[in-house]
């Protein structure tokens, strides 16, 4: 039996056996090959100011492209600049001081006017936004929130991030009566 390089692998026989490489032959240049929507990319400490810097690859709520606080402004995340993407940096801030965990999310809320989920209005603080908590957050009447990852910090400085979002996302909000209104998700 002959087997010979093709489309997706490489072959490599010799005396002690052979070989099949199926890994991708022409890997992305910038280590962006494995990003999605709502991950967490480019933690970096930034020493000066002594925080840590983050990025969120951009996605979407109900095809509202989310927002991120930079310089304290809000900004959505597929800015770009005379055409090439210039994703906005966040600091990563606060970190729970007993655990270091730092809990990122997206929050959103109901349009004021038009009772839509999630609000359109991008002055709005009802807008689809990251937002970062030492503490773990419920959801309550006013915004439903999406734990998007967790970052611990370790000594050093050092940070693990775990990620638990891995797409764009569809949700619902439904309130009944005088009960606290309900979220519900799902990756699209």
């Amino acid at each position: 039996m002959k087997l010979q390089p093709g489309v997706g692998y490489n072959f490599d026989s010799s005396s002690s056996g052979f070989t099949l490489d199926t890994s991708d032959p022409f890997p992305s240049a910038d280590g962006q090959a494995n990003n999605h929507p709502f991950k967490v990319i480019n933690v970096t400490y930034d020493v000066p100011g002594t925080a840590w810097l983050y990025q969120v690859v951009p996605g979407t709520l109900n095809n509202v492209v989310a927002q991120i606080e930079e310089d304290s402004v809000w900004v959505v995340l597929d800015r770009t600049t005379s055409g090439v993407p210039d994703w906005p940096v966040s600091v990563m801030t606060p970190f729970d001081s007993t655990t270091k965990k730092c809990y990122i999310y997206l929050r959103a809320g109901k349009d004021a006017t038009t009772n839509d989920f999630p609000s359109n209005d991008d002055t709005s603080s009802n807008y689809p936004r990251i937002i970062n908590s030492d503490v773990e957050l419920a959801d309550t009447d006013t915004y439903g929130y999406v734990l998007l990852a967790v970052a611990t910090e370790a000594t050093g400085p050092s940070i693990s991030v775990v990620q638990y979002v891995s797409g764009s996302l569809w949700g619902d909000r439904i309130k009944l009566g005088t009960d606290t209104a309900q979220y519900y998700y799902a990756r699209i």
